[in-house]
């Protein structure tokens, strides 16, 4: 301590020197690395100005591969791979490229160094790229694996789906995810029974690190003829099993109906053992969530007994698996079945009622009168509401209105008059305000101008007071206890005199 003291200029003097020191070197680094990432940076621009054009013609053959080949791999220096990349595949190409662009990067050697890398090899391209930081550090290695994976799958690089499927099982869930995602791009045949043996051990296991959606989304995206490759999990003794193997051949399925209009599944896209399956055992499997997702693929059988085992569906216990059901026979085809369908108009659950409605207004016009003719025989005073709310939403009342006005005597006028019992006119009368129908307003005055619904008044009365037509007005007028239509005043005339 007393050496301290006596010291003290000399140890205050070394701790300013050493201080100083420390903030110039940090000051030193900062400086040297900026410069650095100003020489990156216009490198980049230099290659993006000189070969850019190049890369691009070259992906739209517009000059000779070869020529555009020896261009691009006459670009020099230890970050050369990593220049290429930033060339070729930093945004995803067209379609129409991808071919050529998978070639040129086999020639310019890309692929062998992102199939090293996906496989965990240092490589002397990756350490002087500039990401080479994040190859030095184990604990983010896992970067430059996933961009590998990610860049295969760009370009689509069939011959590398063994690597993609060995990376499944990549020690970090990223890899394992973004290797999942490129195999569905590439949807190399082969590595489809991969995926799903992939998908049952997601299934079986809560604790592996991949997720479900991921793999089933891959899964999802190979085509309808590969579905024969479910056969195992739609036999699976495990339910869950057989829930996700319906569900992806479900999305399979629908995929491919977008696609082409009065689409059906028969022997040429569906086997015998598929069909089979779904007509005899899914449509009674003893999980719910397999039974509701087995109604899609049912609707687009070609076979007698897919509408049988819909039947089934539609009388299910569970009501998620009624309405599953009752949305799949949306179809013309089903028009015989409206009466089956009618029925889950009165539904125990909300949504079933709503989907039938729905349903029925598929089949036009005998779907509507299915609709009408229940709306008016039921005592059910939800279902009731269900059909009105729908009738409303789906712009019915135009149609029944156009009906009402053509037909001497039908079901409408009855249809109104519990329409306007229930205090839903606001759609009716928006319709007829803006008609230019002088029949129609007639008719509607004379069954329902009566009515003591607001609205119906309210409507009444403007037909009253603005009324162009002397007939509708008297009309109008006569049923709300007005004067005869010549002495009516004008409101707006009565304000100004008034004042």
């Amino acid at each position: 301590m007393p050496f301290l003291i006596e010291r003290v200029t000399e140890v205050v003097f070394t701790i300013v020197v050493v201080v100083l020191l420390g903030t110039g070197a940090l000051i030193g680094l900062a400086v040297a690395r900026r410069q650095r990432r100003e020489q990156y940076f216009q490198r980049i621009d230099q290659i993006r100005e000189r070969f850019g054009p190049v890369a691009a013609a070259l992906l739209s053959e517009r000059i000779e591969y070869q020529r555009g080949l020896d261009a691009l791999k006459s670009i020099s220096g230890l970050d050369r791979l990593y220049m290429l990349e930033l060339l070729l595949v930093a945004k995803p190409p067209p379609p129409d490229q991808i071919p050529i662009l998978c070639q040129a990067c086999e020639d310019l050697g890309l692929v062998k160094l992102w199939q090293r890398e996906l496989s965990g090899q240092i490589t002397p391209a990756s350490l002087a790229s500039p990401q080479g930081i994040l190859t030095r550090v184990s604990r983010l290695h896992f970067l430059v694996r996933a961009k590998a994976a990610e860049n295969l799958g760009i370009i689509r690089h069939k011959e590398s789906w063994p690597l993609l499927v060995k990376a499944l099982d990549d020690p970090h869930a990223d890899v394992q995810t973004v290797a999942a995602r490129a195999l569905a791009v590439i949807g190399e045949p082969e590595s489809f029974p991969m995926l799903l043996n992939r998908l049952k051990r997601v299934v079986l296991d809560s604790s592996d690190r991949l997720s479900l959606r991921t793999v089933k989304s891959a899964a999802v995206s190979f085509p309808l003829k590969q579905a024969d490759e479910l056969l195992p999990l739609l036999e699976a003794a495990n339910g869950r099993l057989r829930f996700q193997s319906v569900d992806i051949l479900r999305e399979m399925v629908e995929r491919e109906a977008a696609r082409e209009e009065e689409f059906q599944l028969d022997r040429h896209n569906f086997s015998p053992e598929l069909t089979e399956l779904f007509v005899t055992k899914l449509c009674f499997d003893e999980n719910p969530d397999a039974r509701a997702r087995s109604a899609r693929a049912l609707s687009y059988l070609f076979d007698q007994r897919a509408t049988l085992a819909l039947m089934t569906l539609l009388e299910d216990p569970q009501w998620f698996v009624r309405l599953h059901a009752v949305r799949s026979l949306a179809k013309r085809k089903f028009l015989s079945q409206a009466d089956a369908i009618g029925k889950r108009l009165t539904d125990s659950h909300w949504m079933v009622r709503e989907a039938a409605a729905r349903t029925l207004m598929v089949f036009g016009r005998a779907g509507l009168d299915q609709l009408t003719r229940h709306f008016l025989e039921t005592q059910d005073r939800y279902s009731r509401e269900q059909i009105a709310d729908e009738m409303q939403r789906a712009g019915l009342l135009p149609s029944l209105l156009a009906q009402y006005a053509s037909e001497p005597k039908g079901d409408e006028v009855e249809v109104f008059r519990q329409l306007s019992g229930m205090g839903k006119t606001s759609y009716l009368i928006s319709t007829l305000t803006s008609s230019s129908d002088r029949s129609l307003k007639k008719k509607f005055l004379l069954d329902l101008g009566a009515h003591p619904d607001p609205q119906i008044k309210t409507w009444v009365r403007q037909l009253a007071a603005r009324e162009t037509d002397l007939e509708l007005r008297s009309l109008a007028t006569s049923l709300v206890g007005q004067t005869p239509p010549e002495r009516v005043e004008d409101p707006e005339r009565s304000r100004r005199g008034g004042a």
